[in-house]
């Protein structure tokens, strides 16, 4: 018995040797989002037709308690926004239009954000599919937005997800003060977000 005991503690002490962390065996951890591998795709849609692009994602930070997703925040640069199905010059003259006061106005509002404010793990049969309420704030409006997230990755360093979102522009004011584009652009946005977070870097101080 006393050697069960004596082999017991020697096991014990040698996990504490070999740097055991208690954010490996769960409680609140913290991954910073990686931009070059996280983005939005949009798509905007009128009776004319379809229009697709990009939106950078600037970086943010995603909470995690007991290695489940419970907060964080998305810092997105509105100034980055791109369209992908068209060519010049009609490219750059829609990019330049959607950057503007007539839509995003991105020299006034350069960064829109999502607040994660609470995620539940339990609304869906599979175990990697979530819901997330945020706020999103955009175009200097915050409204509240539900999705479902899908998560593919999380493991201790890292953290993979998508998530499809729709928005009603007018809830941020986007497009509603010209009569011509409220009028003919639907009010639907539809967002296809990815992202990924990953452990941050140890820095390591100067003696």
């Amino acid at each position: 018995m006393k050697k069960l005991i004596l082999g017991l503690l020697i096991l014990v002490a040698s996990g504490f040797s070999m740097g055991t962390k208690s954010s490996d065996l769960g409680g609140f951890s913290v991954l910073t989002i990686d931009p070059a591998n996280s983005n939005i795709v949009w798509k905007a849609e009128k009776p004319t037709g379809t229009h697709l692009g990009t939106i950078a994602i600037a970086g943010g930070r995603l909470n995690f308690t007991c290695r489940q997703l419970s907060g964080g925040s998305v810092n997105i640069d509105m100034k980055s926004i791109n369209v992908t199905d068209l060519s010049a010059p009609d490219k750059q003259k829609l990019e330049n239009n959607l950057r503007g006061d007539n839509f995003f106005d991105t020299e006034k509002y350069p960064q829109a954000r999502l607040d994660i404010v609470s995620v539940d793990h339990k609304s869906e049969p599979s175990y990697h599919f979530v819901t997330v309420n945020g706020n999103l704030t955009m175009h200097g409006v915050t409204k509240r937005v539900v999705f479902t997230a899908d998560i593919t990755k999380n493991v201790v360093d890292q953290f993979n997800a998508q998530a499809d979102i729709d928005i009603d522009r007018r809830d941020w004011n986007v497009a509603t003060s010209n009569i011509k584009y409220n009028t003919l652009i639907y009010k639907t946005v539809h967002l296809h977000v990815t992202l990924q977070a990953n452990k941050p870097t140890e820095r390591i101080s100067a003696l």
